[in-house]
Formats: C-alpha cells, structure tokens, sequence
C-alpha cells in the first residue's frame, strides 16, 4: 500500500480540468466507451441496444396516445358517459402491456449492463496484470487504488452511459408526439414552452455546475476515509506494539471530519437545487393553464383538454431539457469517469515504456547468470547505485550479495528478475521457466494449502505424496497435518509466521526445481538449523542460489561473495569450502 502522503499527495485534485465538463473528459469517456462497442464481436450488444431504443421509441408514442386516453376518460365523466368504463379498461391493459414491456427491457438491460460490466473489467484486469503494471503503479505511486477503481467504478460508469441513449431516444420521440398535440391545441402555448425548456436548460446548466467539483471532492473524500481505514487494519498489530491508538484516532477522526464537511457543502446546496426545481414545477404547472384554461372558458375546447395539455406541455420540458435532466447524473459520474480513465491512461503509459528505450539494461538469453558492465540506477534516476558490474555465475557456483543498508543490494535482484530496468549494460540470464525469485516475505495466496505450495504453476499435476515428501526432505514432516493437512483453507498471511511462510516459499522451488533461485533475505525468520536444512536441500537437488541477506550465517553456503560499497563501487572475492554440517555451521557462526 502507498504511505499516506503520497496517496494523499495523488488525491489532490491539482488537474482541474478532472472536474470540467471540456473537450478531455468527452475524449475520456469515449475511450472507455470504444473498445467494448467497436471490436468484431460486438453485434450482440448492439442488437440488445436497438431493442432499449425501440421500447423507449415505443413508450414515448405510447405517452402520447395515453394523454389522448386522459382527455377522453376525464371528459366521459365529466359527461357522465358509461363509456368511461370501457376506457379505463382499455388503459389498463395498455398499462400492463407497458408494465410487461418494460419488464422485459429491465430484464435484457441488466444482461446488457452486466456483460459490459465483466468485460470492461476483465479489459482492465489483462491492462493491469500486462507487463507487470500492477508492480510499475505500485513503484511509481501516481495512480491511487486501482484495485478499487476497478471493483467500484465500473459498474456506475456502465450503467450511464447505457441509459443515455435511452433517454435522447425517449426525448426526441416525445417531443415529437406531444409538439403535435399541444399545436393542436393552442399555438402561443406550444412557443411558450419552448422558450421555457431553453432557458430551464440554461438555469439548470449554471446551477448544477458547481456540483461537478463538489461530487469530485467528495470522491476524494470517501478515498481518503476508506484508506485510513484499510491502512489501520493492515498495521493492526505495528500499531498495537506501538500503542499508537490515541495518534490513529486523530488521523481517523481528521478524515472522518473533512468527509463530513463535504457531505454537508453538498446537502446545503441541495437546498439550492431543491428550490430551483419545485420553481421551475409552479411554473410549468402553470403555463398550460394560463393557455388553455381562457379556450375552455370560451367553449374552444372540452375540460379533459387541460388534463392533456399538461400532460404533454410536461413531456415536452422533459424531452427539450435533455441535457438540464440528464445532467445531475452525469456530474455524479464525472468523478467515475475520470478515476477510470486515469488508470486506462495509466496502462497505456506503462505498455509504451515496454517499447525499447535508451539507458535500459540489454537482456539476452544464457544459461548462466552474466552481467557485463551494468551500470543499476533507481527506475527514476535519481540514483547510481551500481557502477560497471561485471560477474558470472554459473551451476553450482552460489553467490551471496552483501553490503550495507542502502547500498543496492535488493536493487540489484530486481534488475536480475527484470522489474527495474534503468540502467547500461547487458544481462545474460537463464529463460524465466528456469529461475525463480523468493522475497523476504513470500506471496500467500487465499486458496488451500495444495495451491499455495504449487502456486504460481497451478496446472501442475502433483500427487498429494509428493507434497509431503517435501516437508520431510526440509526437516518438518509434521507441518502439513499440523496446518489442518492439503485441503485447509485459511488467511496464510496471518495463520502462518514469518517462517512458516519462508518454509512454504522453499517447498515451492524444490517442487517446481528451477536452476537458479535469487533469495531476497528469504531464510531471515528462520533458525539456523532450518536454515541449514533448506540450502543443502537447494544444492542437493543441483539449485544454484544467489542469496542477498545480513545474517553472518548464510555466507557458509556460498562459493562466492559479492559485497556492495558506496558510491557504486563494489568487491568480488571467493568463499572457503561451504561447510559440511549443521555442527560446523554453528561452530562456525558461534
């Protein structure tokens, strides 16, 4: 997870045009809206599509024939007419078929929006997981959450811009179909309600403006307290040896705070928005009697008329102020859109930089472990960590890294395992099938305990003895029934200690028997007799480690040294003969 003050750094909203409504969010939007509707299989969508559309079509035409019906209806009672019944039967079964038309576009809508959903997100996945992004934004630390961004923000972003064309559909038809009924009934009232739909679009605009920043700050907000959160549970047990409880609760409690003044800047300017709405209500009530009521007066027109005239005056608003309408929703998404546009964009940066560059480190093939003046810099540059490395490490011959803390020597097994690449020089290395790379604290998987040793080579098929075989060989036959045996499920990263996990990583390698394995401090939380057990399981089975750690301990296990200095320097020298047992090893460490 990032520190807090670089992810707060990252939530400053310090690009404004993030809550614009300008030419960059549309370009945005469009990108996200392309790849699923425009690739070669995507006929499916679009057929589902054209059917919403229809029915909104349809129910537009049916709104208009419903106020027909009104106006009959009212005038039959009011006449007191038996064909009143007859008429309100008829709307009922029109009504239910609307209500089972409907259903039916509930029904095929969800399906749509839930396959955009899934393949949007599994789009993401594949961007994320491609050439080892998720690892780049996790370096580099400009991109906050995306693991939340995915999980959350699709689903919201689908779901508008499915019903937007629906809804121009539905408005266009409408004001068809109710223009043509209001100039049936009063022209001057048909003029007036336009020019009242342009300027309530208008009003609307510039009143709703403001909330496009206040929905992105509240955003903003809801990050920063879900954070502070998640980093609290993740530390529990730091921040309990810390007794840091009263210092978590004033961070919880700014947090919680700011989120809360946010809220309430939004719900005041409810109020706003709020009267502005039942304003331009009276108003439109209001315009169809001021136009139809003097034509019923004057004998021109039935009293069912009014009825009708405001139900299609209403319609037409509806239908001319689009954009005023549809607007409120597409501030609240606005913040949506641009959290996933900004990791699309992030992807996209990411896989350029996989493209060939100056000042990377040149990797070939090998069958040994070869470094011809490299030169290991930070991925930013800022520091020159190694200068000129030159070695060679062949089978059998192990290597240990040491140094002091700072001087690179993590650094330099993560150019080994290609995840930093700044740097000059060429990199000879074994194919990725043959090498692996054990950290300091191994990745538990949530999954049973078959998976996690064959983890990340699922496919593999291996018999339950085997598995135990290799508990045995690394001198703790009891581990697995004392874990509940291969099927248990449970959270490892907190079941398991340190090195238990550490033990689990080293069954991992003599399951899969790469040549090399490169040991980031990997036998750190374990005691020196498991220590020794695991590196002669490694050089039995014909394993050639390459081990960075601190501990005096590991240099018995290694042929050759490779100590870093300051300032880039460095010194390869050879080791005494490996010792030959567990009783050497701690005569020899003391």
């Amino acid at each position: 997870m990032a520190s807090s003050s670089s992810y707060r750094d990252s939530l400053s909203p310090h690009d404004k045009d993030n809550y614009r409504l300008n030419k960059r969010f549309f370009q945005r939007l469009w990108r996200l809206i392309k790849p699923y509707w425009f690739r070669r299989s995507a006929w499916k969508p679009w057929l589902i599509l054209g059917i919403l559309l229809l029915s909104a079509g349809g129910f537009s035409i049916a709104g208009g024939y419903f106020s027909h019906l009104v106006a009959e209806t009212t005038n039959a009672l009011v006449n007191k007419s038996s064909f009143y019944w007859r008429l309100t039967i008829w709307m009922s079964f029109i009504g239910l078929l609307q209500s089972a038309t409907m259903w039916y576009t509930i029904y095929i809508g969800g399906k749509l929006l839930l396959d955009w959903r899934q393949w949007l997100s599994q789009h993401l996945i594949d961007s994320y997981l491609r050439n080892r992004t998720y690892y780049e934004i996790q370096k580099d630390d400009t991109i906050d959450n995306p693991d939340e961004r995915i999980q959350e923000e699709v689903s919201p972003f689908c779901q508008t811009v499915i019903g937007f064309p629906q809804y121009v559909v539905s408005s266009v038809v409408s004001i068809g179909v109710q223009a043509s009924i209001i100039r049936e009934i009063s022209i001057p009232l048909f003029w007036s309600i336009l020019a009242y739909a342009v300027v309530n679009t208008l009003v609307t605009l510039w009143v709703y403006s403001p909330t496009v920043r206040q929905n992105w700050d509240q955003t903003i907000a809801n990050a920063r307290w879900r954070t502070s959160l998640m980093h609290l549970r993740d530390n529990a047990e730091t921040i309990a040896f810390y007794r840091g409880e009263r210092s978590e609760r004033q961070r919880l409690l700014k947090d919680l705070t700011t989120l809360a003044k946010t809220k309430m800047r939004i719900i005041l300017y409810g109020l706003v928005l709020s009267l502005t709405d039942q304003i331009s209500g009276v108003i439109l009530k209001l315009l169809p009697l001021l136009f139809v009521v003097p034509l019923y007066f004057e004998g021109h027109v039935q009293f069912g008329t009014i009825d009708q005239a405001a139900a299609a005056a209403g319609m037409i608003v509806a239908g001319l102020s689009i954009l005023s309408n549809y607007l409120p929703a597409l501030t609240q998404s606005m913040p949506t859109v641009v959290r996933l546009a900004e990791i699309q964009e992030k992807f996209e940066a990411l896989s350029d930089q996989h493209q060939p560059q100056r000042h990377t480190i040149n990797k070939v093939l090998n069958d040994n472990v070869c470094l011809k003046s490299v030169d290991v810099y930070t991925p930013g540059g800022e520091q020159h960590l190694v200068h000129q490395l030159s070695l060679n490490v062949t089978p059998g011959e192990h290597l240990v890294i040491v140094g002091r803390t700072g001087v690179g020597k993590s650094s330099l097994l993560r150019v080994l395992a290609g995840l930093w690449q700044r740097g000059e020089g060429e990199l000879a290395m074994p194919s990725l099938d043959q090498t692996m790379f054990i950290p300091q604290r191994p990745y538990m998987v949530m999954t049973d305990l078959r998976s996690q040793l064959l983890y990340p080579n699922q496919d593999i098929a291996l018999d339950d003895a085997t598995l135990r075989q290799v508990f045995i060989t690394l001198g703790r036959p009891d581990f697995l029934d004392k874990q509940g045996g291969l099927d248990a499920i449970k959270d490892w990263r907190k079941v398991l200690s340190l090195g238990e996990q550490q033990l689990i990583a080293f069954a991992r390698v003599l399951l899969r028997q790469p040549r090399f394995v490169f040991l980031d401090e990997a036998t750190s939380a374990l005691d020196l007799a498991t220590e020794y057990h695991v590196y002669q399981c490694l050089a039995r089975s014909k394993i050639t480690f390459i081990s960075v750690g601190h501990r005096k301990s590991i240099l018995a296990f290694h042929k050759q040294k490779l100590e870093l200095l300051p300032q880039g320097n460095w010194h390869l020298s050879q080791l005494p003969v490996p010792v030959a047992s567990e009783q050497d090893l701690l005569e020899k460490v003391g």
